[in-house]
């Protein structure tokens, strides 16, 4: 039961040796190791080297295009075995972790995409933001967590993940497109069926620092995320609204944007609701106490987590209305 792990690097010498330590030392030992040189130019290269020449079980690819996701589809492209796991060049898997997620998906063929929770560790001093999305990832476990808080946020960490490689084969791999390649393929998968889930070990530690790709490339930024959310969400409304109205939690200008992007995409909005009582130009405004009942119309949530945590998703259960059913939150 062989695991293939994909490896992208890019100028990563600094951390590089121990990221790919904590692969050489699983307690799992079938697997194979792709390092995928993303054109680095800072001795990357020579540690990647050093590693394949010393262990049979580790290969180093060339990508000249650089782009994690040109990486990535080059390291697809190189799997084999029946499974793939990913790493990242400055994060840290422990010993245990492709023991524990192959023995998982054997056991549960029903899962396709198998995460683990993660510890954190940052070099940056203002780092609450990525801490508290590392908490907020961390408290996704079944597949129902992860499919209802899929257009929040990325629900588990893109290096901590192991997937069936068949899945590559019928759904396709990473896009390299201006988007968050990882969140991209969570939602496309997850609209396709595919169920994910996530052990409650923490089976890798996320080291951020400042020059981390998530802190600073524009593939990572909220106009990004929001833009492949709203491309999913208008997919799945379209299959699921049937014929209900939908209502649009929030009324700030940021919520309106939102919301505009999903008219563009031929959505209908009926109306708007917010506890603030503050009504939306040119829609009906619904008090957010007198909203439908579950099974009479649909609640979309662009309200920001940041501070609410899932307090919106407590008061609207707390109706009677069911999350993935009667309201989604996606933002």
């Amino acid at each position: 039961m062989m695991v293939s792990v994909l490896l992208p690097f890019l100028n990563a010498k600094d951390t590089l040796d121990t990221s790919i330590a904590s692969i050489a030392h699983q307690s799992f030992k079938a697997w194979r190791l792709l390092l995928i040189d993303n054109a680095s130019v800072d001795g990357s290269r020579a540690i990647a080297l050093d590693w394949a020449c010393r262990d049979p079980r580790i290969q180093l690819i060339d990508e000249a295009r650089i782009g994690i996701a040109y990486a990535l589809n080059t390291g697809l492209a190189h799997a084999e075995g029946p499974y793939i796991a990913r790493m990242d060049a400055d994060d840290i898997s422990h010993p245990r972790r492709l023991e524990e997620q192959v023995a998982f998906l054997n056991a549960h063929p029903e899962v396709g995409v198998l995460g683990a929770r993660t510890s954190f560790v940052s070099s940056v001093a203002e780092c609450r933001g990525m801490r508290a999305f590392v908490d907020w990832q961390n408290t996704i476990l079944t597949p129902h967590e992860h499919f209802v808080k899929r257009f929040v946020d990325a629900p588990l960490a893109h290096p901590t993940v192991m997937f069936r490689r068949h899945l590559v084969q019928q759904h396709g791999g990473y896009s390299t497109g201006p988007v968050p390649e990882d969140h991209e393929l969570w939602l496309r998968w997850m609209d396709a069926g595919i169920r994910f889930a996530k052990l409650p070990e923490e089976l890798l530690t996320w080291c951020d620092h400042a020059t981390r790709s998530s802190r600073t490339h524009p593939h990572y930024g909220p106009e990004a995320f929001m833009a492949i959310k709203v491309k999913w969400l208008t997919h799945w409304l379209e299959r699921h609204l049937n014929g209900r109205p939908l209502i649009i939690a929030g009324t700030s200008r940021l919520c309106l944007e939102r919301a505009h992007l999903l008219s563009e995409r031929g959505v209908p909005i009926h109306a708007f609701t917010d506890v603030s009582g503050r009504p939306a130009s040119g829609y009906p405004f619904i008090p957010h106490d007198e909203l439908p009942s579950s099974g009479k119309a649909f609640v979309l949530s662009f309200i920001s987590q940041r501070g609410t945590g899932d307090r919106i998703a407590s008061y609207l259960s707390g109706r009677g209305l069911v999350e993935g059913a009667d309201f989604l939150l996606a933002a």
